[in-house]
């Protein structure tokens, strides 16, 4: 490819559901990246007036993208009439506001942002929690418990407005015309991790329940004792997400969340790495679906004498 191609660059992209603003952020930086080419950044971000670590974060969807710049990279790269307009579109989208910023900004974590505003985009959506119930299945209940937990002394206000944020995340995955597929996978000792009194157990362990009925949704639980599990602990991984999403939408991603920080892979090797170990949780290392629900039948006896 020559620096500045003598015509317009061919561009297709199929129909979508509707873009929130982070997956149009992610989908634009895709797109600003496939139009550059071989074209050295330091080269467009001349072509724009800007820095390389600004054209990057463009390109990474790593901050607010500025209409002007992508105009002007579009202007750069010869783009056609049709695309310039596809990219603009993207631009205004992805510098509105995301839902949870309206009420729930000061209680949203950076590093779950991207996590947050991509979770309900995609088709395909699998998650490993080892400690707890993974938050888009917790209760009420349950959830106050962990979050009280975690925070020590906060005021209750602020653990109420988490409780609430958590409530809301779970309404905009599940009640969609068309949710993503879901597989959980939790360690077994999540059946037995006390959270609150034994009532607050049961009620978990029934939400737990119902939720497994959805369809599309699959509750597995990894055994103890297993090698795999025991894998995905030493990596540091305290939660695991693989989201895959629809042609024309974001780049396929695994989210991973340790003791002390977060990231999100999409390099190939990466992310495939990550992607067979939770493949291999779920096939070698889990209960069955059966299995698993007869695994919280259980539990809410035990709660419940």
């Amino acid at each position: 490819m020559s620096a500045v191609p003598d015509d317009p660059i061919p561009f297709f992209r199929p129909v979508r559901r509707e873009t929130s603003p982070t997956a149009a952020a992610v989908i634009l930086g895709r797109d600003l990246r496939f139009l550059r080419g071989e074209r050295p950044a330091k080269v467009a971000a001349k072509a724009i007036g800007a820095s390389v670590s600004k054209l990057s974060r463009l390109e990474r969807a790593e901050s607010p993208p500025d209409i002007r710049d992508v105009r002007g990279l579009g202007d750069f790269y010869r783009v056609s009439e049709e695309i310039k307009a596809e990219l603009e579109r993207l631009t205004v989208r992805a510098r509105e506001p995301e839902w949870f910023q309206h009420h729930f900004n000061d209680c949203t974590a950076q590093w779950l942002r991207r996590l947050f505003g991509l979770e309900s985009q995609a088709t395909d959506f699998m998650n490993y929690e080892s400690g707890v119930v993974s938050g888009l299945l917790q209760d009420p209940q349950y959830a106050r418990e962990v979050i009280r937990t975690g925070l020590h002394d906060r005021e209750q206000a602020e653990v109420e407005r988490r409780v609430r944020l958590r409530e809301e995340r779970q309404r905009r995955f599940f009640e969609q015309a068309v949710p993503p597929r879901a597989t959980f996978l939790m360690d077994e000792v999540v059946l037995r991790r006390r959270a609150g009194s034994n009532a607050v157990m049961a009620r978990q362990m029934r939400k737990l329940l119902a939720m497994s009925d959805l369809p599309g949704v699959s509750i597995l639980f990894v055994l103890e004792d297993n090698a795999i599990a025991a894998n995905a602990a030493s990596a540091g991984s305290g939660s695991m997400a693989h989201l895959k999403f629809a042609a024309g939408g974001p780049p396929e991603m695994v989210y991973l969340e340790g003791y002390e920080e977060a990231s999100y892979r999409t390099k190939e090797d990466d992310l495939e790495r990550h992607v067979q170990l939770l493949l291999r949780l779920s096939a070698e290392a889990a209960a069955s679906r059966a299995e698993s629900r007869q695994m919280i039948i259980a539990a809410i006896k035990r709660f419940t004498v």
